[in-house]
């Protein structure tokens, strides 16, 4: 492709798959649509086919729950093969132009729990909740999806785990025991799954030193991507770093490991995608508000054209209530 940014449109191998260009659509719900049962939607089917326009390198489908608990939203379930054939229906259109498609599994954590933090729950339960991460993602493959991200960052279980277990098993205590969940659930999917089935895991921790550690053992057990966000709260970063302190973070992270690395945080142009990238900051740039405003934003900022703008209203009006984006507003009655 000829393109104004040489660097966001050349593709990019993520395990057994090829990224045709560099442009991520992370995972993103819309919180106030309902979610019957919590099976794929209608709606859902539109939203990700108007993405599909733009032709992304990858789609992330927003977070499913991998274990049926009481949620502060209505999500997607894996809890179950019943779930399987609207699943399939989503990843056939997710990838139908191309685009490597994966699915964030996740488990909403402490916030809907009986227990007050990871210690106190039982052996038996925290086995089992891992069990249902393997299970989901097998769910996952057969309805056609070339992977997962695992949830371990914003403050869900993964990252409540990663950061806060006090547990007296080998699942507690110090940092390796803390992360060896997130660090055996990427061993064993891939087990389960084949070594074609990409896992990838979006992961944040409190210290930039922490979470290169936390990278480096995810590399090693055999993660295919890694997606840098944040835990519990931000990254300290130079005065002069000019962008998100999660791409500052990235750009540790990707000095410190082989597999492709993935940056997200507040990119709104094909110019800071395109920098981001020759400065070898990351691998792959994850753009979420900017496509909410034009779904097509990745295919028009690669072509040359124009997209309609994120108007980044603080807070977003979006993940508020979709209707009230100004950007999709305009877009509709154009």
């Amino acid at each position: 492709m000829n393109s104004l940014f040489p660097h966001a449109a050349a593709p990019l191998a993520v395990g057994s798959k090829t990224m045709p260009n560099r442009i991520v659509i992370p995972p993103m719900a819309d919180i106030i649509q309902k979610v019957p049962g919590n099976y794929v939607t209608e709606y859902m089917l539109q939203r990700y086919q108007a993405y599909t326009a733009g032709n992304p390198g990858m789609i992330v489908v927003e977070g499913s729950n991998v274990t049926e608990m009481r949620d502060v939203r209505e999500a997607i379930g894996l809890w179950k093969d019943d779930f399987i054939p609207p699943l399939r229906r989503l990843a056939e259109i997710v990838k139908a132009g191309g685009a490597v498609g994966l699915i964030q599994i996740s488990n909403v954590g402490l916030k809907v729990m009986d227990e007050n933090s990871i210690a106190d729950i039982s052996r038996e339960q925290f086995l089992s909740y891992k069990e249902d991460f393997i299970r989901a993602a097998v769910r996952c493959r057969e309805a056609g999806f070339d992977g997962v991200e695992l949830q371990g960052a914003h403050g869900y279980y993964l990252c409540q785990v990663i950061e806060t277990s006090a547990r007296d098993d080998e699942y507690g205590g110090s940092f390796e025991n803390r992360i060896r969940l997130l660090v055996e659930l990427v061993q064993d999917i891939k087990k389960a799954c084949g070594s074609d089935f990409i896992v990838s895991a979006r992961i944040g921790y409190p210290t930039i030193d922490g979470l290169i550690d936390l990278a480096k053992a995810l590399e090693s057990a055999g993660a295919d991507l890694l997606s840098i966000s944040t835990g519990t709260k931000n990254y300290d970063v130079p005065d002069d770093f000019p962008l998100d302190n999660k791409i500052y973070a990235a750009s540790r992270v990707k000095q410190a490991v082989q597999i492709p690395v993935l940056a997200v945080g507040n990119i709104k142009s094909g110019e800071e995608c395109e920098w981001i990238l020759q400065k070898g900051y990351a691998d792959c740039i994850a753009v979420g508000r900017c496509h909410l405003a034009d779904p097509a934003w990745s295919g028009k900022i690669l072509e040359g054209q124009e997209p309609v703008p994120c108007r980044r209203c603080k807070p977003c009006r979006w993940f508020k209530d979709s209707s009230q984006c100004p950007a999709r507003n305009e877009r509709e009655h154009a």
